[in-house]
Formats: structure tokens, sequence, C-alpha cells
């Protein structure tokens, strides 16, 4: 039993955390679903030690699951070849991120770390982690990888193979790297398959993309573009209740790395020794739960719902960005009062806002009032300070 205290704290906090769902906008978060973990699981212990595919004795784990849920996006980023690729359920998409580039180093020793100046700050800390030479490429003004820029890059590695981590919706602009485009480039300057190592961050749009119509092949999140290794995020589109991620990544690069462990009767090929077997549990419950139609029918509404506040804010003269199939709505950085209330994501003196599942239109409303009241007040400054001068 908890004592008063605690349980006054407990439910302090559980209110504190509800009135901060109500009004976020700023951060990819699926607030929408009710934890799919059964009442019953909450107090059992799950962890999935070991390989996903060879289990372990260690008999509290949901590895079936976990290969079940892995199985559900193999299809959706059009793994074909069965077989051929692997997946686990980890702690983030920053873990899946820095397995996938340990993959990428193991696999290519020598390899230096190609990516954009938009990627999500994971990519160059793991280039720091596992001590990896990292090298920025400029973007285009929607926050897409420049290819030009790439290929003016790759001729100076004096020969060196490379890992390129590319980005599928970027972390403040919601932009889609051209995959087809990047690895067409490699090609060109004579990275080839074994001299090369391509990654592709998902964690936000890999859940969006592949359930929109009218989608260009060269940004979709596949394995047909021949590239090594996909992550996303579990608690954004996806919408479990707790941090976590998964990575699928081509076999053969596992495979080099793993290693037996006889006290578990089983082979040590993720980064964690311990994994979150409730996570699992979510991922898949979500996965098959929700389903194809589910997710098209959150995707669909939520680029219309981008597309209609971007449309609202251009009409009051707001300069706004908001990338082709995406759920991000980039604008000038507001009063800090609106700031917190929305928990918006801020980068030199722009912020952004994220239409995920759970913002209804009487949240946006509400948001745009606000937001278009400051901006006729900061606008009328503005001119004022202007006939001052």
């Amino acid at each position: 039993m908890l004592n008063a205290t605690i349980e006054k704290s407990l439910r302090d906090t559980e209110q504190r955390l509800r009135t901060a769902h109500a009004t976020h906008l700023g951060y990819p978060y699926n607030l929408t679903a009710r934890s799919p973990i059964p009442s019953g699981m909450a107090d059992l212990l799950i962890n999935n030690l070991g390989d996903p595919y060879a289990g372990s004795h260690f008999a509290s784990e949901v590895c079936a699951l976990e290969r079940d849920a892995v199985a559900w996006l193999q299809e959706l980023w059009e793994c074909d070849a069965a077989g051929e690729t692997w997946g686990s359920v980890g702690a983030s998409g920053t873990e899946g991120n820095l397995w996938a580039i340990y993959l990428g180093r193991e696999a290519l020793p020598s390899a230096v770390l190609i990516h954009s100046a938009e990627a999500h700050y994971s990519i160059p800390k793991a280039a720091r982690l596992l001590r990896i030479e990292a090298v920025s490429v400029r973007c285009h003004a929607n926050g897409a990888i420049d290819v030009g820029a790439l290929s003016e890059v790759l001729p100076r590695l004096e020969g060196r193979p490379v890992i390129v981590a590319l980005t599928c919706g970027t972390t403040m602009k919601g932009a889609h790297d051209d995959v087809a485009a990047v690895v067409t480039c490699l090609d060109a300057h004579g990275f080839g398959r074994d001299r090369r190592y391509v990654h592709l961050d998902g964690a936000l749009n890999a859940m969006v993309l592949p359930f929109l119509d009218g989608v260009s092949e060269g940004i979709k999140p596949s394995f047909r573009h021949g590239i090594d290794s996909i992550s996303t995020s579990g608690h954004k589109m996806i919408g479990t209740p707790m941090p976590c991620g998964v990575l699928i990544a081509r076999k053969q690069h596992v495979n080099r790395v793993a290693s037996s462990i006889a006290y578990l009767r089983s082979n040590d090929t993720t980064l964690m020794g311990s994994r979150n077997g409730h996570a699992v549990v979510a991922v898949w419950a979500r996965l098959l739960g929700h389903g194809r139609a589910g997710y098209a029918a959150d995707a669909r509404r939520c680029v219309a719902s981008s597309q209609t506040m971007s449309a609202r804010l251009r009409e009051a003269h707001v300069p706004v960005l908001c990338n082709e199939h995406g759920m991000t709505v980039v604008f000038p950085e507001p009063s800090e009062a609106i700031v917190r209330r929305y928990q918006l994501a801020c980068y030199r003196g722009q912020a952004h806002a994220i239409i995920m599942p759970n913002v209804e239109e009487s949240l946006l409303g509400e948001f745009l009032g606000d937001y278009l009241a400051w901006w006729a007040h900061a606008s009328q400054l503005t001119r004022r300070v202007g006939v001052a001068a």
C-alpha cells in the first residue's frame, strides 16, 4: 500500500501531465491511444533478453510478439527478400540510430559518417560515441539534404568508404531526404554496395509516408532503394505510452557483430542486454490493433490539418514552411507564454507545431487564436518602430 504522501504526489503528477497533454503541439508524440498493455500484465517483469529470433531460456519474455511487430514493419518498408532482414524493439529511435551506425562501422571500419545539417542530434552524437569522423552536408531551405552538396563532399574522402545517415521527416522542418537520389549519387561517385552503408532515420515519417497517396518513390522509406537499415520511434506515430523504437537492418550486418552468450542460450545482437518487454507488447498491440487502415486515416488527417493550419497562418501574412506530405508547420517564434503553453520546439527564432493524431480542431483553433493575436501585436510594434526610425 502507498502512504498518503506518495498517493498525493502521484495524483498531482498525473494531473500535471494530463494538463500538459491537453495543449501539447511542439513535439511528435501520439497522445491519442490508451495503453494497450492489459492491466494484468502491468505488474509482470517482461524482459526480452538476447536475440529476438533466438529467444533464450529466460521465460519472462515476449520475443514472439516482437518478431510479429518487426514483420509488420518489414512488410511496410518493403523488405522483399524473406529472411534477409532482422529487427528488434529498443529504447528509442536514438538507440536505433546508434546501433545502425555501429553496424555500419563494423562493416566498414574506416568509413566516414555523412549526414545532413538537419539530421537529428543523435547522429553526430553516435559519431562521437563510436569515434567516427563525421561530415555534415548542407540542406535546401526546406530542410532536405542537398544532393549537389553531397556530390561536392564525396570526392574529398580520399577513397574511404561511407556511412550515410538520411532522414524521413527532419526534426525541425519535417523534410524528407531523397533516398533514391542519394543512392544514385553514391553510385555515380564509385560508392557501390561494398563501399557504403545507408541508414534511414524514420523516427516520425517512416510511419506516415507509406500511408499517403502521391508520394514520390524517391523519398519513401523502403529497402527497395538498396539501403541497409531503417529506424522509427514507438512513442511517435505508432502511439506507445512509453519511449521506445524499432530498428530493422539487413541480417548480414547483424550476423557480423553477433556473439553467443552461453548462459542465455541466445545471441547478443542488440545494444541493450535487457530490453523492455512492455514496450514490445505496446508496439505489437498498436501495430496489429490499429492496423494499416488506422494509420492511413491518421496520416491523411494529420497532413490535411497541417495544410489547413499553414493556410490560416499565411492568410495573416505569417511566413510559414510546411513540406509536402509533412505534419510539421514552421513559423516565427512567438512569446514565451505561447511557447510554454503549447510546448513549442524553437530554434534560431523559428518554432514549429507538429500535427499529431491527438491534435483536434479545437486545439488548433485555440493555438491559432493565441498566435495570430500575438502576431498582430508584434507586427504593429514593428511598424511603430519602423515609423519612429
